[in-house]
């Protein structure tokens, strides 16, 4: 099938596109970039909309596998944001049986998705279950072994790291492990935030030194941005003129989000983050939508402690600042319960960013804003994605700048966003005005 799309605006920071032109779309590539107009057997009259290449999101949680089947809550979520590749397996969690995941995936999937190998499942090979554990040397050359055959299984594109959820990791375990990913990718959720940053983000670099390979800071805004964003890429900038490949990744929100039983929430947060229980608000369950009190907090995570919490706590200055520096792509780190409770970043991450920082602040420019959510991430994952040069794979996005708009809430964290007027995954419509009409054109990468 000829898929073509004429008058509008072609975005492609790539190849350094910023006009009017019109696209060719045959057998699930880009086949012809024209001033003409062409003509196809479906043909997209985009006049007044922008055309880019599918957002591409390298941090977020993929699904679960259910009853042997993907429950599909964030990648429809993903599709409905113009997002139409992902990588998962991201801050040292993820599926522990990637073949079948990738199986699964191969049966159709609203988006295009990768995976990382996260360091948990290593642990769980060994029968590491206290997190709070230092390993032995022995047992981490267990895990690395068992983490060399999953690589070379799998085709991950590097391997990623939950610090902050482990603090028995020491550095032996993680310098170790990390030599997985070399040549590739070692992203990691470092070990400390707010002021207890600059260490964290001094120890996670220091891998650099010892490894070849792109290392991802992620998430930096719930890491720095309680007013340590300056100094945070002080440090990095300060690595990066060393030689360290290092970048970091963002969501365009002042409120993290994490499970109520990770170590994120034990004792001291209280005086780490300078706040009180009330900055917390659950997202599911039987306080869903309320703010924490003392007493509530401490029943939820005895019983409960699976549940998906957001912290109103981040410096909104310093989230521009993250999202502005040209060391950063957008990410959603989306992530969802079971039963698809949570952050609305993983609705709503892309279209905010484009409309409130991009549009309305005008933060920066829309050519820059488009870079930071197609080119620049697929090219730090070395994905053939995030372009629309000849022979390219045909994921596009097309979208009204005027009507973005985000609409899931923090009450409401599921609903669509408006402005997205169609999203196609290799040549093939996904999405029409806000609606999957196709939910099985995604595949899996390696």
């Amino acid at each position: 099938m000829r898929l073509v799309i004429n008058n509008g605006l072609i975005i492609d920071p790539k190849n350094k596109i910023f006009t009017q032109l019109n696209i060719a779309v045959e057998d699930g590539k880009v086949k012809e970039l024209s001033k003409e107009t062409l003509k196809g057997d479906c043909e997209i009259d985009a006049a007044g909309l922008c055309v880019t290449p599918g957002f591409v999101d390298i941090h977020m949680h993929e699904d679960p596998i259910v009853d042997d089947k993907i429950k599909l809550n964030i990648f429809n979520r993903m599709l409905k944001m113009g997002v139409t590749t992902v990588i998962g397996g991201n801050c040292g969690i993820g599926t522990n049986d990637p073949k079948r995941y990738f199986e699964l995936l191969n049966e159709g999937n609203p988006v295009n998705c990768g995976l990382l190998l996260p360091h948990s499942i290593l642990r769980e090979y060994i029968g590491a279950k206290d997190r709070y554990e230092s390993l032995e040397p022995d047992d981490i050359e267990k895990m690395y072994q068992y983490g060399k055959k999953l690589m070379k299984e799998n085709k991950f594109f590097g391997v990623s790291f939950g610090i902050r959820y482990v603090p028995g990791m020491d550095f032996n375990e993680l310098i170790n492990i990390a030599k997985l990913g070399a040549g590739k990718v070692v992203a990691a959720h470092i070990r400390d935030d707010a002021e207890n940053v600059y260490g964290a983000v001094e120890e996670f670099l220091e891998i650099g030194d010892y490894i070849k390979t792109h290392l991802q800071v992620s998430h930096i805004g719930s890491m720095g941005g309680f007013g340590q964003i300056d100094k945070v890429f002080q440090i990095i900038d300060e690595k990066r003129a060393k030689g360290i490949d290092v970048s970091c990744d963002c969501y365009p929100y002042s409120a993290f989000s994490t499970k109520i039983g990770e170590t994120t929430f034990d004792e001291g947060f209280i005086e780490r983050y300078n706040t009180g229980y009330e900055s917390l608000e659950v997202m599911e369950g039987e306080f869903k939508g309320k703010r924490c009190t003392e007493e509530m907090f401490f029943k939820i995570r005895k019983e409960h402690p699976e549940t998906m919490m957001v912290g109103h706590l981040m410096n909104s200055e310093d989230i521009e600042k993250a999202l502005l520096n040209p060391n950063t792509v957008v990410a959603s780190d989306g992530i969802l319960g079971i039963n698809g409770d949570g952050h609305p970043r993983a609705a709503g991450s892309f279209p905010r960013f484009l409309a409130k920082y991009v549009r309305d602040k005008k933060l920066m420019s829309l050519y820059e804003g488009i870079e930071k959510i197609t080119y620049a991430p697929a090219k730090l994952y070395k994905i053939n994605k995030g372009g629309l040069s000849i022979g390219d794979d045909g994921d596009i996005t097309i979208f009204s700048l005027e009507e973005l708009e985000d609409m899931a809430t923090f009450a409401e964290n599921g609903l669509s966003p408006k402005g997205i007027k169609y999203v196609i995954i290799n040549g093939e419509i996904a999405v029409k005005n806000d609606e999957i009409i196709n939910g099985k054109l995604g595949t899996a990468l390696r």
